[in-house]
C-alpha cells in the first residue's frame, strides 16, 4: 500500500507542476486564477496522502482543512475584487 500511495503522491506532485505552468503562462487572468485554484486543490490531496504515508493522517487532515478554507476565502476575495472592475 505504501508503494501505491508513493506513486500517487508523485503523480499529484507532477499535476501541481502542470498547474503552476498554467499560472505562470496563462494567456488570461482567469486562466491564472483557475490554475491557482487547481494548485490549491492538488495541494490538499497531497497533504492527505502524505498524512497517510506518515501514519498520522489526523494531523495532516486538520492542516488540509485549514489550507482549504484559506484557499476558498482567497478565491472569493479575488472574484469579488475583479467583479468590481478593478484590473491589475
Amino acid at each position: 500500500m505504501q508503494l501505491v500511495l508513493t506513486v500517487f503522491a508523485g503523480a499529484i506532485f507532477l499535476a501541481v507542476g502542470g498547474a503552476l505552468v498554467r499560472v505562470l503562462r496563462g494567456p488570461t487572468l482567469w486562466d491564472r486564477i483557475s490554475g491557482l485554484a487547481l494548485v490549491g486543490t492538488k495541494t490538499l490531496i497531497l497533504l492527505v496522502v502524505v498524512g497517510q504515508l506518515s501514519g498520522r493522517p489526523e494531523m495532516f487532515i486538520d492542516i488540509a482543512l485549514a489550507y482549504g478554507l484559506i484557499g476558498f476565502l482567497s478565491m472569493l476575495v479575488l472574484a469579488k475584487y475583479f467583479e468590481a472592475g478593478r484590473e491589475p
